[in-house]
């Protein structure tokens, strides 16, 4: 049938006769497959100053951002994410100026150490990418797939921001709406450039630009 879809297994890359050098030197000469951008090689194998060496070092050079990237065969560990956010960090210390992603690629990750890194994702920038090895009709494809990716905060919903007045403080705090107009009463008398700043979390009075936090 022309339209067949054929069905691949996966294999290990060691299986297939190829070491962590080989996957090494693939994701370097075409940084693209990671699927991270359009990411250009820096370095590889990079000496560190605390001992060890970077895998790979990537940029982008549109956002100037580096990609710290250590690459796993098999299954992840915690020397992989250990080491990934060491280099991540020494790299993020000389150039403090750029952003910088830590990287970690393995064939597979655990449950245990997924949820690991998906915690540390919350506070680290870093992704994760699974290389998997398939077998399909007797020839052998490399595919990558981005398993974490950094987290990012969520937009607030327009329509879940509270709108925040004089009014909405005269209601749900009278006396700190109260004392604040005593107060602007007073700071007149040597300023007129004064005013008061509501939000939701405070009141605030203003002076000639300053705000100063009157409660919260």
């Amino acid at each position: 049938m022309e339209n067949e879809i054929k069905i691949g297994k996966k294999i290990f890359i060691r299986s297939a006769g190829k070491d962590e050098y080989w996957l090494q030197d693939i994701i370097y000469d075409n940084p693209k497959v990671l699927g991270l951008g359009n990411l250009v090689p820096v370095n590889k194998e990079k000496k560190q100053s605390s001992g060890g060496r970077l895998d790979i070092l990537l940029k982008d050079p549109e956002q100037n951002s580096m990609y710290e990237v250590e690459v796993m065969l098999g299954e992840t560990d915690p020397s992989h994410i250990i080491r990934s956010i060491e280099y991540w960090d020494n790299e993020k210390r000389k150039y403090p100026q750029r952003q910088h992603f830590c990287v970690l690629v393995a064939e597979s990750f655990d449950r245990r150490y997924f949820n690991v890194i998906q915690l540390m994702s919350l506070n680290i920038p870093m992704i994760a990418v699974q290389a998997d090895l398939l077998e399909v009709g007797g020839e052998k494809i490399l595919n990558f797939t981005k398993i974490i990716d950094i987290y990012l905060e969520p937009e607030e919903n327009e329509e879940d921001v509270k709108v925040v007045n004089e009014a909405t403080w005269t209601n749900d705090a009278p006396w700190v709406h109260t004392n604040a107009k005593e107060l602007i009463e007073i700071y007149k008398e040597q300023d007129s450039k004064i005013n008061i700043g509501f939000t939701q979390s405070y009141v605030s009075i203003n002076i000639d630009g300053k705000k100063r936090i009157l409660a919260a």
